[in-house]
Parts: C-alpha cells; structure tokens; sequence
C-alpha cells in the first residue's frame, strides 16, 4: 500500500500541466490578435534609408529630415488636391467630384 504523502504527487503534475497548456494557449490567442503570425511581411519592400540603424548621428538626423520634409510636402500637396476639388464640387462643375471617388470602396485591389 503506497504512503499517503506520494499520493498528491499526480495531482500536482496534472495541475502544473493544465496551468501551463492554459498559458499557452492564453499566449497564443495573445499573439493572433496582435498580429504576430502576420505572414505579410516577407512581401515587405524596404527603402534606402531604413537601414537608419547603421548611420551615424549626423546621418540620421538627415535621413529622419529627408524623411519628415517628403512627407510633409506629401501632406500639403493632398490637402490642396483635397480644397481644389472641394471647392471645383461647391461651385457645381460636373466630374469635379469624380476625383475623390477614385481608389475608394475598392480595398485595395
């Protein structure tokens, strides 16, 4: 007849075992909702000036200037885009509006 103390033995181990399939699974399903297992960055086309890692200071800080002064001119020249054709729809030309459709509702494709 076993000992009474070795008896708690098995329940320890099925209980560490369901507490650690319970975190795995808790990480798992953590990962999924993150995005972790996104496959999509192998399609990734990287730039010239993403490798900043492996600049200087000095060069970074022109990289990161560079970077910040196309996107700002970007940015104003949709936003002009963007009032033209606002104001080309307000004063009733027709296929004014057309523009602004373009690219939209098609996700992508």
């Amino acid at each position: 007849m076993p000992d009474m103390p070795t008896l708690w033995v098995p329940y320890v181990w099925v209980i560490s075992a369901v507490i650690l399939l319970a975190g795995v699974v808790v990480a798992v399903l953590w990962g999924f909702r993150h995005g972790q297992f996104d496959e999509k960055i192998k399609y990734q086309m990287f730039d010239e000036l993403d490798d900043d890692m492996y600049l200087d200071e000095a060069e970074q800080e022109l990289a990161m200037r560079q970077k910040r002064m196309a996107r700002e001119s970007r940015l104003r020249k949709e936003a002009e885009e963007e009032a033209a054709e606002t104001a080309a729809a307000a004063s009733g030309k027709p296929g004014a509006s057309g523009k602004s459709d373009k690219g939209e509702g098609s996700g992508g494709t």
